[in-house]
């Protein structure tokens, strides 16, 4: 009997989870917590770059796939998108308190359709 265990990419998520944590540690300075917040976003661009789409690939063998791996990677995609669902609207809220203490500190962050002529 084989004994279950995690997939390294669900495993992944759990890691990068605690970079969102760390994000929304207010005991850490703001600065740094909108760092995490950035180094969170990248990870999980990378992530679904190279890993997911690794999985996608693999899950084209069809049965043979989960002999591959040692699980189901169609699965394994599901579970990802429902973690990732959960991560995101943590982020988004988190990302929304950031800003708003940025700007009690008179920081701002715009996108380039929010300048004016004068700074383009």
């Amino acid at each position: 009997m084989t004994k279950p265990y995690i997939p390294k990419e669900i495993s992944w998520l759990s890691f990068n989870d605690r970079v969102l944590q760390e994000a929304e540690n207010k005991d850490a300075p703001l600065i740094e917590r909108l760092k995490f917040m950035g180094i969170y976003s990248n990870n999980l661009d990378e992530y679904f770059r190279v890993r997911v789409a690794t999985l996608k690939r693999i899950s084209m063998f069809g049965p043979k796939s989960k002999k591959i791996l040692g699980y189901s990677p169609k699965n394994t995609i599901k579970k990802i998108h429902e973690i990732v669902l959960t991560q995101t609207t943590k982020f988004e809220k988190n990302y929304s308190k950031l800003l708003k203490e940025l700007e009690n500190h008179k920081v701002h962050i715009i996108n380039e359709n929010q300048l004016s002529a004068e700074q383009v």
